[in-house]
């Protein structure tokens, strides 16, 4: 009797569950979260006047959808999951690869969850206010940020059609709620143009640029999440034509919503009052968001906007809860992660063991957050001077700018990464078949990447942002003695597959 050779594994494949509809609210719907409703005070406070505002919000907007059109040709022509991570490992091998993935669970995904968690709890206490037993808000602040992560992560262990369901639905209740807040001053007749002065700088020196490059951080938070729909291309069905549409008409409309809002701000809002909002001091009653809604609803209006952005970032919390755990999947069903991470659960289809574990250090970076800001650093201490003072100034800062900088210098290092392998791999692999190509191209991908570098150095050089960057980065660099620790050899019949 003769022996039978066993098959090789096939690779786990997930299923392709989300049309063209599912794929534009990921990207508009992980898009907008927190950003717009909070960001436009920065912005005014380091960039005061308005056609430096709208300078930054149509320089951020030109720059993410530069990258935007770029991912485009990259999703259409590589449909796998992981995204980036895919294109980054046949454009530069699987160590860049690895590291990419192992920055989404320890920087930038995970810390995307817990930054626009702290968003969600900052409104949610003014809905729901603590029990008798939690005395301190930011406590009662940080249960709520941890409860939003742990619900968005079940629905998407429960089913990708679940998840994209809710995205589509949350999507559509939180444009039109913006799109309400924009009509809201030509309804009720609260705006006057005398609001949007001045329009120009009173002087010009290098100030201009230091503010601009400052409010270009939370600007890119505001647009962060651009990148969301390609590590699901999976799952998309026809991907080479669902892709690119949703990344062109997503981000086109995103940009439009964007810069209305922010003048929709300035018309109601003298400049003083929209910058002076940008105070942690004062509360979430007086966020912009907030500001501009009690004055043209009077107090019913700062509930109306903390519904509405606690709507807005549960949907872009469950967008990265949807997006990057595939990743993390695709990693493990190449061997750079523990064979735990592609397990694909038998009833739901999902990648659930992916999902919870970015549920774990979401949760994880939002109580180290809380910690830092109600534990105060020791007088006597043996800690050296710079983690001391570090320690001082996150001890007074709020958990959502603690996290926000922490993500943007982690996130853009490989963004600017996954936009040049467009480079790579047009030279390298020529054969590959390409539904859509970047239009523009060179200039659109150089685009991203002279900002991106820009972006970065500025980021390194101000002293405030540092030292979040530098943590970031330092867990990135992390992820070296963990690829070689992590990566598993393959089995016989891996191998010869």
């Amino acid at each position: 009797m003769g022996t039978e050779t066993a098959a090789p594994p096939q690779p786990v494949v997930l299923p392709r569950v989300l049309g063209p509809v599912a794929a534009l609210c990921v990207v508009v719907g992980s898009v907008i979260g927190s950003g717009i409703f909070l960001v436009p005070a920065g912005v005014a406070n380091d960039v005061p006047f308005l056609g430096g505002i709208i300078a930054v919000w149509v320089i951020g907007g030109v720059f993410t959808t530069a990258g935007a059109l770029t991912l485009a040709e990259l999703g259409a022509m590589m449909p796998q999951a992981g995204g980036p991570y895919v294109y980054l490992r046949e454009a530069y091998g699987k160590l860049p690869a690895f590291l990419f993935g192992w920055s989404e669970l320890t920087v930038s995904r995970a810390g995307s969850m817990a930054t626009l968690a702290a968003a969600f709890s900052r409104y949610f206490v003014q809905v729901v206010h603590p029990p008798a037993f939690i005395s301190n808000e930011q406590v009662w602040q940080a249960c709520a940020a941890c409860s939003a992560i742990a619900v968005v992560t079940l629905i998407n262990i429960l089913g990708t059609r679940g998840g994209g369901g809710l995205q589509v639905v949350g999507t559509a209740l939180k444009v039109g709620g913006v799109l309400s807040l924009i009509a809201l001053p030509f309804v009720m007749g609260g705006g006057s143009v005398g609001n949007l002065a001045p329009v120009m700088p009173t002087r010009v020196d290098a100030s201009i640029f230091t503010g601009i490059m400052a409010a270009m951080v939370g600007v890119l938070w505001a647009y962060d999440g651009w990148m969301n729909v390609t590590p699901l291309a999976e799952e998309i069905r026809e991907p080479e034509k669902n892709i690119p549409r949703a990344m062109v008409f997503g981000m086109s409309a995103l940009v439009a919503i964007y810069l209305a809002m922010t003048l929709a701000y300035h018309y109601v809002l003298p400049m003083a009052e929209i910058a002076a909002a940008d105070e942690p001091e004062g509360g979430i009653t007086k966020a912009v968001a907030a500001v501009y809604c009690k004055t043209l609803l009077g107090p019913s209006g700062v509930m109306a906007i903390s519904m509405l952005v606690m709507c807005s970032t549960f949907i872009s919390l469950n967008g990265n809860a949807l997006t990057g755990p595939r990743s993390y999947f695709a990693m493990a069903r190449d061997g750079l992660l523990p064979a735990w991470f592609d397990r694909v659960h038998p009833r739901f289809q999902t990648p659930a063991n992916a999902i919870l574990s970015q549920a774990i250090w979401a949760i994880g970076l939002t109580v180290l957050g809380t910690v830092l800001i109600l534990v105060p650093p020791p007088s006597n201490s043996a800690l050296p001077g710079f983690l001391t003072s570090a320690w001082t100034v996150l001890n007074k800062t709020p958990l959502y700018d603690i996290l926000l900088t922490y993500v943007i210098f982690g996130a853009n290092v490989f963004y600017l990464l996954a936009i040049t392998s467009v480079f790579v791999l047009r030279r390298t692999r020529p054969e590959l078949h390409r539904p859509y190509k970047t239009w523009g191209y060179p200039i659109t991908p150089l685009i991203f990447v002279v900002a991106s570098l820009v972006l970065l150095g500025d980021m390194l050089r101000n002293e405030q942002s540092r030292m979040q960057a530098l943590v970031g980065g330092g867990l990135i660099l992390l992820g070296i003695p963990a690829y070689y620790l992590l990566r598993r050899k393959p089995t016989a019949a891996e191998s010869a597959a």
